[in-house]
C-alpha cells in the first residue's frame, strides 16, 4: 500500500513538473483553444492537473475541485505582488470560481467572464481585502491538519478547551472554503470558531517563487513574521504541504 501511495505521489510530481515546464511553450491543445480562453488573463493560469494526480499524497485525498494554479512569477512581474497577496489571489479567485459553478449547470467560463472575475478579484486582493484576516491581537495559532486527524479525535481536541487560549486554523489538503465549510456544519464543530486553509492556497511556488515539485504554502511567510505557529497532528504525523 505504502508502495502504491509513493508510487502515485511520484507520478503527480511528474506531471506537476511537465505542465509547469510547458507553459511558456503552447502546445497543440493550447493551439487550438486558444479561441475559447482569449482573454489575455491565461498567461497566469498553470495549466489543471489531470483528474487521477489531482490529489494529496500525504493526506491521502482527491481534492474536491480541480483547482486553478496560478503562475506567480508572471503575477509578480505584471503587478509587483507579494507571496502573501499571490496566495490570497489565488484562494479568493477558486473560490468566485466555486460560487459561480455552483450557482449554474456550466462548467467552464467564456473568456470575459474569466477575464472579469480575474480582473475583479484581482482589484480586490490590490485593494486590501483578504479571505485569511486574523485578529490584530492574535500573536499565537494552533494549525490543525484536518485529514491526519479520525473525527472523533479532532472532535475530542476540539472540546478540550486547547483553543480558548490559541486561534485554531484548521489545514485541509483537499477540501474547499466551502467544502470544509460544510463538513465543519455536518459534523457539528461550528463552536470550534475555526479559521480555515483550504486547498486552493497550495501553490507549486515556494516564498521566494522558485518551483517546487509540490504544493505547499508557507505559513510564516502568510501569516506574518511575529505569529507563533503551533502545528498540531493527530500521532505527530509530517506534511510537507505547510512550510514554517
Amino acid at each position: 500500500m505504502l508502495l502504491k501511495v509513493s508510487k502515485m505521489k511520484y507520478l503527480s510530481y511528474l506531471v506537476l513538473l511537465a505542465l509547469i515546464s510547458c507553459r511558456s511553450q503552447p502546445s497543440v491543445k493550447d493551439l487550438e483553444t486558444s479561441a475559447y480562453r482569449s482573454s489575455g488573463v491565461e498567461q497566469f493560469f498553470l495549466p489543471e492537473l489531470p483528474k487521477w494526480a489531482n490529489h494529496s499524497g500525504v493526506g491521502s485525498c482527491f481534492k474536491v475541485s480541480s483547482f486553478q494554479y496560478l503562475d506567480f512569477p508572471k503575477l509578480k512581474e505584471a503587478y509587483q505582488l507579494s507571496y502573501p497577496q499571490m496566495l490570497e489571489l489565488q484562494a479568493q479567485y477558486n473560490e468566485r470560481l466555486e460560487n459561480y459553478f455552483r450557482s449554474t449547470a456550466v462548467r467552464f467560463l467564456k473568456p470575459m467572464e474569466e477575464a472579469s472575475f480575474f480582473s475583479n478579484t484581482l482589484e480586490q486582493v490590490r485593494g486590501g481585502v483578504r479571505q485569511l484576516k486574523l485578529p490584530p491581537v492574535v500573536r499565537e495559532v494552533d494549525v490543525i491538519w484536518l485529514e491526519s486527524y479520525p473525527v472523533v479525535e479532532l472532535k475530542k481536541l476540539a472540546a478540550s478547551g486547547q483553543f480558548d487560549e490559541r486561534l485554531p486554523l484548521l489545514f485541509s489538503s483537499c477540501h474547499s472554503r466551502q467544502s470544509l465549510g460544510q463538513w465543519i456544519a455536518q459534523e457539528q464543530l461550528e463552536e470550534a470558531g475555526f479559521y480555515l486553509l483550504t486547498a486552493e492556497w497550495l501553490s507549486p511556488f515556494d516564498k521566494d517563487l522558485q518551483y517546487q515539485p509540490r504544493l505547499s504554502i508557507n505559513l510564516k511567510e502568510l501569516l506574518g513574521p511575529n505569529i507563533k505557529i503551533n502545528f498540531k497532528a493527530y500521532n505527530n504525523r509530517i506534511t510537507e504541504e505547510l512550510s514554517l
